[in-house]
């Protein structure tokens, strides 16, 4: 199934019909303003997606499976009917109709304001549609995340002796915020039974943290956490996972029960070497070690900035999650945005690739040196993730000393 471009054109004129009536409107109500800016903000993501299909039509579809390309038309189908009301909104406002519906208008339009919120545009409506949009942007943003849509290359700190590798390729990791930085955001790694991949990205994180600031350096992730999707303990949304609509039936994986330990060869993979070997690193290690796995929790969305996860699959899993539990448990401004770490390392003419399972050897026993280059790839993930989305600069060998 391709991602229509004429669908994606179809929404960007609503959408542009809307925002263009909301700048002709002088001394708009605050609420009414910024409802017009929520829909400038929608617009910049639609644009870059109309380009970006335009552009690259072979790639807009073969970045996703058949069914989130159905999802994402679904998706762009509910932006363009709320784009539709939120241009009858302003033009209603303009023009003193208070209600089409109570087919009512007013001649003074300084009567026609005074009243409009009094019919059926109250402040609770507005704001509805305004969480609304909010929403299908955050989820879009998903998508084109997904989509490796617009990532130019961050630049790169110059390091001194520093111990970085040679340059690196150029990234399709997402965009560089406009506004500065937040210094306390939260990340949660998110695989199926987090015994492994999850479970190494929050410990190595967590290392990257406590050498910056060892180094004395500026570190903004103030929690880092990590959950199993299929795993019940902990978890308070069971039901609502089990229910899904998965894309595809082998999407749905087997309960565990949870509290188990991490897989020793990969956590041997990550601490038993001379990276990082400072005191900090035991600590870390006892933490992990003693960690148990979880589930998820509803409120997932609106607490972590950043939700990693490793294939299609999960993000594919992880936006139907979050559809299925609500806008009443969705991301706030800013928060739930769902990222596949392989993003971070596929260049910008590249289909995401996932970071997968280490094989195992032929009895099944986990392989050493297959963990030690899983571990590698998901270390030199995190570091791209960590200078795009934060503008991190990572220290220099000789900036924390041995009692660190």
């Amino acid at each position: 199934m391709a991602l229509d471009l004429g669908t994606v054109l179809a929404v960007v004129e609503v959408v542009d019909k809307a925002i263009e009536i909301y700048h002709r409107i002088e001394s708009l109500p605050q609420q009414m303003t910024q409802l017009g800016r929520r829909m400038e903000l929608l617009n910049m993501f639609l644009v870059r997606l109309e380009v970006f299909v335009k552009k690259n039509p072979a790639k807009a579809s073969s970045s996703l499976y058949s069914g989130q390309v159905k999802d994402l038309g679904k998706l762009l189908d509910g932006v363009k009917d709320k784009a539709t009301k939120v241009y009858d909104l302003f033009e209603r406002y303009q023009k003193g109709i208070l209600s089409r519906s109570m087919d009512l208008e007013f001649r003074a339009k300084w009567m026609s304001h005074i009243w409009f919120s009094l019919i059926d545009n109250s402040p609770e409506k507005v704001q509805a549609i305004m969480d609304e949009i909010e929403y299908d942007r955050n989820v879009l943003r998903d998508y084109m995340g997904l989509m490796a849509i617009d990532r130019p290359q961050a630049p790169t700190p110059a390091t001194g002796t520093g111990e970085a590798g040679p340059a690196t390729q150029a990234s399709s990791a997402p965009s560089r915020p406009l506004a500065p930085p937040k210094r306390d955001y939260k990340v949660i790694f998110v695989d199926p039974y987090n015994t492994e991949r999850s479970v190494i990205a929050e410990a190595l994180l967590k290392l990257l943290g406590q050498r910056t600031l060892k180094a004395g350096g500026e570190w903004r992730i103030a929690e880092v956490h990590s959950s199993g999707f299929f795993v019940k303990k902990e978890s308070d949304c069971i039901d609502v996972v089990d229910g899904l609509q998965y894309s595809f039936k082998s999407f749905k994986k087997e309960w565990r029960p949870g509290g188990q330990r991490a897989v020793q060869t990969a956590l041997a993979a990550v601490f038993d070497n001379k990276w990082y070997d400072y005191p900090f690193k035991q600590t870390i290690r006892d933490e992990i070690t003693a960690r148990r796995s979880c589930g998820l929790k509803k409120d997932m969305f609106s607490r972590f900035d950043f939700i990693i996860v490793f294939t299609r699959r999960e993000h594919d899993n992880m936006i139907k999650l979050k559809e299925a539990l609500g806008k009443k448990a969705a991301a706030p401004r800013g928060k739930g945005r769902v990222l596949q770490l392989g993003t971070f390392l596929s260049s910008d003419s590249a289909i995401v690739q996932g970071i997968l399972y280490p094989k195992v050897n032929p009895d099944g026993s986990q392989n050493r040196d297959n963990w030690n280059g899983k571990v590698a790839e998901i270390k030199t993930a995190l570091k791209k993730f960590l200078k795009r989305e934060m503008q991190w600069t990572q220290p220099r060998v000789n900036d924390v000393s041995a009692n660190s």
